[in-house]
């Protein structure tokens, strides 16, 4: 399978932030960013588009909205 370079800007934080966070981890930044991708492939490519948040919905009430939620997950999860 070829590979294909690809270009996109970032904020320079970010990128510090990722590059040595890949580094610790042993990967080179290419490494770590085809795995992001992997990644949300993986978790927004689902036909099945029901989270654990959306399924969990009518067990627990909460003050905030289904999409707060989903971003508190993903920061915990990070």
């Amino acid at each position: 399978m070829g590979s294909t370079g690809v270009y996109f800007r970032v904020n320079k934080e970010l990128l510090e932030k990722f590059t040595k966070l890949a580094e610790s981890l042993g990967m080179s930044r290419s490494e770590a960013i085809r795995k992001a991708m992997e990644m949300f492939i993986e978790r927004y490519g689902r036909k099945d588009r029901e989270t654990m948040t959306s399924r969990m919905r009518g067990i627990v009430k909460s003050k905030l909205s289904l999409r707060e939620l989903e971003e508190a997950y993903m920061v915990l999860r990070a």
